[in-house]
């Protein structure tokens, strides 16, 4: 026949408390109070082991009460972390399942979202570049002309022209760039 766990008096076979009647007045009380407690149920019993031997509880009791309040205890934590990773799987949005059938099998063209503008420099490039490019070229030109006129003709003047003349032109190839880099930019805004 089973024996109480506190005071070691004989108890039915079907009682799953393990305490006799007497004891379940004495140590119930401070299962059920650990329950509606916030702090932990070992400091709990710790704190109270005074007050519960005064009661009546007994060394076989403290044991008793000790196994339940470490499962308690490890009940409480488990159910803390299950809360704070499901707190945290709420506020990561869902990753969105890739089947075989929606990789492709190339490479095609990047598609960015049209609601996500990039954060590019807003002001046109190049703003007085047509007026350079057009003041280098006819200054080149015009530097030539009048080295053929007068007829000097001297090599350094000739090729300071020519410079001036190829400047302007890779400021006009310069130019095509940059407004191509602009019709880019505005069709990823």
């Amino acid at each position: 026949m089973p024996r109480c766990y506190n005071c070691g008096c004989d108890i039915p076979a079907s009682d799953k408390t393990r305490l006799c009647d007497n004891c379940k007045k004495i140590i119930l009380p401070f299962i059920k109070f650990m329950d509606a407690s916030t702090s932990s149920a070992v400091r709990r019993l710790v704190s109270n082991e005074k007050n519960l031997r005064s009661a009546g509880v007994t060394d076989g009791g403290m044991e008793y009460l000790l196994r339940i309040c470490e499962l308690h205890d490890r009940q409480k934590v488990r159910e803390r972390e299950e809360r704070e990773a499901a707190k945290a799987a709420a506020q990561r949005p869902p990753e969105p399942e890739v089947t075989m059938d929606e990789i492709p099998d190339s490479y095609t063209e990047l598609e960015l979202p049209m609601d996500a503008p990039l954060d590019l420099h807003r002001e046109p490039y190049g703003k007085f570049l047509p007026v350079v490019m057009a003041a280098l070229m006819i200054l080149g030109a015009a530097a030539l002309l009048w080295e053929i006129v007068l007829g000097g003709l001297s090599v350094p003047v000739i090729l300071c022209s020519a410079g001036l003349i190829l400047a302007g032109y890779g400021l006009w190839v310069c130019r095509r760039i940059l407004h191509d880099l602009e019709e880019i930019k505005k069709h990823f805004r």
